[in-house]
């Protein structure tokens, strides 16, 4: 039973075993999310373990966040239920609303309905050249740049939306058609990509900008299906610097995940145990799966494995090939982490609303990258004691270096010398997701989508870092899902499986593909030979006369 020390009755030497039926290996937010959610379903009777290889307690949200406290809840219940209650257009709204209304976790409308917190003050964009220009619109709608950036800028959108749809919507991972479009895309890099269909540089960096932001890594690293299917989950691959798109807001302040992750560790500490480093995990007649220790002197036994941990964990343990083959073990051993700084600077007023802004900032040259006044995560009404601007910073590949004087150079280029004595300033490095190399992205869906694991359930895998909560609560929601169907299929519920089901509001209009096809390279190649030919023609036609 969970937490009791047996003895095998295969086992020739005198090992101790703490068997289960179900054992979650790592204390991560996808394993958090497994073991409560099998916990929740069958209680006390089936063996669930989950194995703390850090013993490191998930400590609370460190960010200025005015939470309810735990005797104003049900004051405040009213409050909360308006804003989880809200129709939810995205795979991340979706699961971050289900798992903070199951914990009764208040959700900011900075984060649920930014559309209902925009203002209307101007925000700024930087060119590359350092040039400056004032926007009265979204970020997403690029009135900023020239007609031909802006009409470039929309059109590659547009493919890319387009591409989505046909990859994720149109087809299952095993339809062979798809497979073969996987696989182009795969082996494609974004920077590629986005240099065969793009002319001019502002569209280009901003298309980098966005994968940086989105992805944790530079567009040189990041395959295009992999940027697809993250820009997917949020139903587009537009609007991911200002406006109801979630995932940077959710990446840059954190405290959902972190308050989430402490209320899922303690309803599952009763069931957590710490263990000792694990050396090998292997089979015992194609019935168990047996963890052994380093040392030798307890191992773990039990009939199915949900893998919680790192990729980069999985390297000092060896995997019996039955469970795991070789090209699989490359996949996740090769995998690159991806790699964020976020920054607060703190003033003693909001100068930037003097002069006519929100503090909402696009560059493309850089330290930031991104940039919006710190938003209201109370719902208490709290104020805070200092204005702040919050928001993310250019990483660069072993560049641990502070970025303080330059970003308060750039914040004086951009709003004036009252910008240049801050009453605080800090940066933090996020985790962010670990991406796949271009060519393993198809064997890792494929690894991680296994409806039916015989041992190891590999959806829990936590790629998704510190850097995405929704992604981190799908992937342990997901993980319960195939658990289930091969414990007890006929224990599944209509609201488990309907909350992982994906968004279908891409519609494939006409027009729209289309346009997507329309660039200006072809553009040009069409006038070229449209003028060509009439040339050709003319000189024809007078050589007839004559």
């Amino acid at each position: 039973m969970s937490g009791n020390t047996r003895r095998s009755s295969w086992s020739e030497s005198s090992t101790n075993h703490i068997k289960a039926d179900v054992i979650i290996l790592g204390c991560s937010l996808p394993g958090f999310v497994t073991a409560h959610k099998l916990k929740k379903k069958f209680g006390d009777t089936m063996d669930i373990v989950v194995l703390d290889l850090t013993g490191k307690e998930v400590g609370g949200s460190k960010c200025n966040v005015a939470f309810v406290d735990e005797d104003e809840e049900e004051d405040k219940e009213n409050a909360y239920k308006n804003t989880a209650q809200k129709v939810l257009d995205t795979v991340g709204r979706r699961y971050i609303t289900v798992y903070a209304k199951e914990f009764k976790i208040p959700l900011p409308k900075a984060i649920m309905t930014p559309d209902k917190v925009k203002s209307p003050l101007n925000k700024l964009f930087e060119y590359s050249t350092g040039g400056i220009v004032d926007c009265t619109q979204d970020f997403h709608d690029f009135d900023y740049l020239n007609i031909f950036e802006s009409f470039e800028l929309n059109r590659y959108q547009t493919l890319l939306d387009q591409s989505m749809r046909n990859l994720f919507q149109s087809y299952s991972i095993d339809n062979v058609s798809e497979r073969k479009q996987l696989i182009y895309f795969d082996q494609t890099t974004m920077e590629k990509h986005i240099c065969n269909e793009l002319i001019f540089s502002n569209s280009k960096d901003i298309m980098r900008n966005m994968v940086r932001l989105v992805c944790g890594a530079p567009a040189n690293v990041v395959s295009v299906l992999f940027y697809l299917h993250q820009c997917y989950r949020t139903s587009s691959t537009r609007n991911h610097l200002d406006g109801d798109n979630i995932k940077m807001r959710e990446k840059l302040l954190g405290h959902c995940r972190k308050r989430i992750a402490n209320k899922l560790q303690k309803s599952l500490a009763n069931i957590t145990m710490p263990a000792k480093s694990i050396s090998k995990i292997s089979t015992y007649s194609n019935e168990q799966v047996i963890l052994k220790t380093l040392k030798g002197d307890q191992n773990y036994v039990c009939n199915l494995l949900a893998m919680a941990i790192k990729p980069d964990e999985l390297r000092n343990i060896e995997v019996e090939a039955r469970l795991l083959y070789n090209n699989e073990i490359a996949i996740t051993s090769e995998m690159k982490k991806g790699k964020s700084k976020k920054f607060l600077i703190q003033y003693e007023e909001s100068f930037w609303k003097r002069f006519g802004y929100s503090g909402d900032i696009l560059s493309v040259r850089g330290p930031i990258l991104w940039a919006t006044e710190r938003p209201d995560l109370s719902l208490t009404g709290s104020l805070e004691k200092y204005a702040a601007l919050i928001g993310f910073l250019r990483v660069k590949e072993n560049d641990d270096d502070d970025s303080k004087e330059a970003v308060i150079k750039q914040l004086v280029r951009l709003f004036g010398e009252d910008a240049a004595t801050p009453v605080s300033y800090r940066e933090t490095e996020i985790a962010d997701v670990y991406i796949p190399r271009c060519g393993d992205y198809i064997g890792l869906r494929l690894l991680t989508g296994k409806t039916k694991p015989s041992f190891l359930e590999w959806g829990a895998l936590d790629v998704f870092a510190d850097g995405d909560l929704a992604a981190a609560l799908e992937a342990g929601h997901t993980t319960y899902l195939h658990l289930m169907r091969c414990l007890r299929p006929q224990a599944q519920t209509y609201e488990d499986v309907s909350i992982a089901d994906w968004p279908t509001m891409l519609n494939g209009n006409p027009f729209k593909i289309w346009f997507a096809q329309v660039t200006l390279k072809r553009s040009v190649n069409l006038m070229f030979y449209t003028a060509a030919a009439y040339i050709g023609m003319r000189v024809i036609q007078n050589y007839m006369r004559k």
